[in-house]
């Protein structure tokens, strides 16, 4: 009876993800939205967002979580498990989605192939991995609503047990598939930037490969968020370096932003330059530090049983600031696109 019954909600749920992927493909044939088709920007979204998941959860978590959401019954601690498993899922593809959007953003300001009109064709189209990332984020919530749902339908005092209840006292200690998703990780970033920028020549005052590694920038978020770390202590829970790395990027994007403004005042091509790659550098690096440092450290934190309480904060930081970043890609984008009017 109970394998009948799985096997029914498991054909359900594979009958729905079929469903789903009719409509999608029937939107590509339509041809109505070819302007938001980017097989790159998707696939590294995807790729990037399951390797960020491997970097934080085992693979016996991974599954659970996966015939949860086919309505499998279980323990409420169980399922808990499984519903923080879906909502860092949401943070990782959206985060990625924007990283994504920086990376393309980089490189299309550093290709000056068909003037200013390529390239802010080429930036406008940068946006399309956070579209992906948001995508994906909306189908991972659907897990998150339902088990939260099957949490909230128990007894206030037994579901509030649950989600306090620690596991242990230590952290957990990084598993082998742990360490595969960061070395798959680095591998789609490193995709990501060095194919584009292979055997293509790019002129003008910005040039991405200095954009990936500024170091004035470099200084400002990694120096300020190990300040903030080492002010705030309990490094290993990971929350500081999240909101370290967010308050840092945001810091130097502000200190980016005024430079620009007296290089506009100035008429001076070489400061507004300067700056862009100032304010870009440190949302990637900023981002980039959230997703490699802060996030899987708070991840296994939680899981031991820490901090649970404090998530408020990390859950504002995780989806406004990559909603930050894509504001100011749009100012950085109002910058390139306006011209100087020379005195």
């Amino acid at each position: 009876m109970t394998r009948s019954t799985n096997s029914k909600k498991i054909l359900v749920v594979s009958s729905r993800i079929l469903v789903i992927c009719c409509l999608v493909f029937a939107v590509i044939l339509s041809g109505k939205f070819t302007d938001l088709m980017s097989g790159p920007g998707f696939v590294f979204v995807l790729l990037g967002g399951v390797t960020l998941t491997l970097m934080s959860f085992s693979l016996k978590e991974i599954g659970l979580a996966l015939k949860h959401t086919s309505g499998r019954p279980d323990s409420a601690e169980e399922q808990r498990k499984s519903g923080y498993f879906w909502e860092r899922a949401v943070r990782n593809f959206w985060m990625m989605g924007v990283l994504g959007s920086v990376i393309s953003f980089v490189i299309a300001l550093g290709n000056s192939e068909g003037g200013i009109f390529g390239i802010a064709t080429r930036m406008s189209a940068s946006y399309l991995s956070a579209v992906y990332g948001m995508i994906l984020a909306v189908i991972c919530i659907v897990p998150v609503l339902k088990i939260r749902g099957t949490l909230n339908s128990q007894s206030k005092e037994e579901a509030q047990g649950v989600l306090e209840k620690p596991e242990n006292n230590t952290l957990h200690n990084l598993k082998f598939e742990n360490i595969i998703g960061y070395v798959l990780f680095i591998f789609v970033l490193g995709w990501a930037i060095f194919t584009p920028l292979m055997g293509m020549a790019f002129e003008g005052p910005i040039k991405p490969q200095d954009l990936f590694l500024h170091w004035p920038s470099l200084l400002v978020v990694l120096g300020g968020t190990i300040a903030i770390t080492l002010f705030v202590g309990n490094a290993a829970a990971g929350r500081s370096f999240t909101v370290g790395f967010a308050l840092t990027g945001f810091l130097a994007t502000l200190m980016g932003f005024v430079q620009a403004m007296f290089g506009f005042s100035s008429r001076g091509i070489q400061e507004i330059a300067a700056a862009i790659t100032f304010i870009l550098s440190a949302c990637f690096i900023a981002l980039l530090g959230m997703m490699l440092v802060g996030n899987p450290l708070e991840d296994r934190s939680v899981k031991a049983g820490r901090g649970q309480k404090l998530l408020t904060l990390s859950r504002i930081v995780w989806f406004v600031f990559p909603l930050v970043i894509l504001i100011l890609l749009f100012l950085t984008f109002v910058m390139v696109v306006t011209p100087i009017q020379k005195g």
